[in-house]
């Protein structure tokens, strides 16, 4: 499954109001709760940052991939959250976040959901794709960028 098809240009924002890991998680799951309903979406949080205390998903680089499997979504959602300034995250690195994605699965769409986490590792890795996403003007052109990292 290729990561630009789980997103929507209503679950990115090119400014987190949010200067922590769990406000920004927290503003993430809202932005997508408005978009694909969760019957609990505080039940949803609430494992997200349980997961998040056993070990941060900051994994390097500017980038944050909290992600949770859930019954309350069909298949796999995600969000995306950019912070221009940089989150205190707990990243292996000691780094600041700047990229935030909030990866919903429902529990029966393992493979999709692996793919879609391994995708998100494989395109940020790279600093330049990275640099152009913080660049980015719109929720279209990084929806774009990533879909050109992606094989058709």
């Amino acid at each position: 499954m290729k990561l630009s098809d789980t997103l929507a240009l209503d679950r990115v924002t090119l400014a987190l109001s949010s200067t922590d890991k769990d406000g920004a998680i927290k503003e993430l799951l809202d932005m997508l709760n408005q978009s694909v309903p969760l019957s609990d979406p505080e039940a949803v949080l609430k494992r997200i940052l349980y997961e998040e205390s056993i070990m941060s998903t900051g994994v390097g680089s500017g980038l944050g991939i909290p992600h949770a499997r859930s019954d309350q979504v069909d298949g796999v959602v995600t969000a995306l959250g950019i912070s221009p300034e940089g989150i205190d995250y707990g990243s292996a690195d000691g780094e600041p976040v700047g990229l935030v994605f909030l990866i919903l699965s429902s529990v029966s769409a393992m493979p999709a959901y692996m793919s879609v986490l391994s995708r998100t590792s494989r395109i940020f890795d790279q600093e330049e794709m990275r640099n152009r996403v913080l660049a980015a003007e719109s929720a279209e052109e990084i929806i774009n960028l990533i879909r050109s990292q992606e094989p058709i």
